[in-house]
């Protein structure tokens, strides 16, 4: 043990002598220890041997202890990140409750103010969803689904905010279109969430949506009266038009995607 403690000891030279360092240093002796027994036990007994084969298991001891050390300051910083959270959670939540109390008091208008609290809720419950989505995005494709599925549910949050506030708050009639608008951004959102997960078959979703956006947008349209409703309606089969041009465009660019292979192929095959 006499060469294992040496070997310890000069790996960690230079390095200030922490309670960090010190519990590692320990705990690599107790490892050892324990290694070493291992191997006496199954029938080795020069204690050179055993020693070298023990070392040689270890050769960076510097790096698994800087490795131990990133890791420990990576928890402890998601530690403090969950406690900040937490807190400004509450001081969210107590901000909104005091705007709720104090623009009711002044105004005497509880009848409208109850949308601050269900507004500020909403938001929290958006922000959650964010959360979850951007951890369920950095793991395996399975979880893509899930996270667009997400993304619609948010979206439909933030329609129903505008639609409170516009409803509730101005006291507009055509509020209802913020969920119209709601529909053309969830599926603007799925498309580029599909695309920047490298779905794979994320173009039929772009093509998929172009139709029922186009009944959106007429919807929109005659109801703030930009259109007629007759002949506007033509542009919801026009929308097929571009969905032809769509798919065409993609049949182009595949084909010069797969003409340039071909090329790079040739030329090296004619360099070998």
């Amino acid at each position: 043990m006499k060469k294992i403690m040496e070997y310890i000891e000069s790996s960690f030279d230079g390095y200030p002598q922490t309670d960090s360092l010190y519990k590692f240093k320990q705990n690599l002796i107790s490892e050892f220890t324990d290694r070493a027994n291992e191997l006496t036990h199954s029938g080795l007994s020069d204690s050179n041997v055993i020693t070298d084969l023990i070392i040689d298991e270890h050769p960076d001891l510097k790096k698994e202890y800087d490795s131990l050390i990133k890791e420990e300051k990576l928890k402890k910083r998601k530690k403090r990140n969950r406690v900040l959270r937490v807190v400004i959670s509450a001081m969210y939540f107590l901000f909104a409750l005091l705007a709720f109390l104090v623009i009711g008091f002044a105004t005497g208008a509880w009848g409208k103010t109850w949308v601050i609290l269900v507004t500020a809720t909403l938001l929290f419950i958006s922000y959650i969803i964010i959360l979850i989505v951007k951890s369920l995005t950095r793991r395996k494709s399975m979880f893509h689904p899930v996270s667009r599925i997400l993304l619609a549910v948010n979206v439909f949050i933030y329609a129903t905010v505008a639609f409170l506030i516009l409803f509730v708050v101005f006291r507009l009639k055509l509020a209802w279109l913020a969920f119209i608008f709601g529909v053309l951004v969830m599926m603007s959102v799925d498309g580029i969430y599909a695309e920047k997960a490298a779905e794979r078959f994320a173009i039929f979703f772009h093509i998929g949506y172009i139709i029922p956006a186009s009944v959106m947008f007429y919807i929109i349209f005659i109801s703030l009266g930009l259109i007629p409703a007759h002949p506007g309606w033509i542009m919801i089969p026009a929308s097929l038009l571009i969905v032809l041009a769509v798919i065409l465009a993609r049949i182009f660019i595949n084909n010069k995607d797969t003409e340039l292979e071909e090329t790079e192929d040739d030329s090296e095959w004619k360099e070998n």
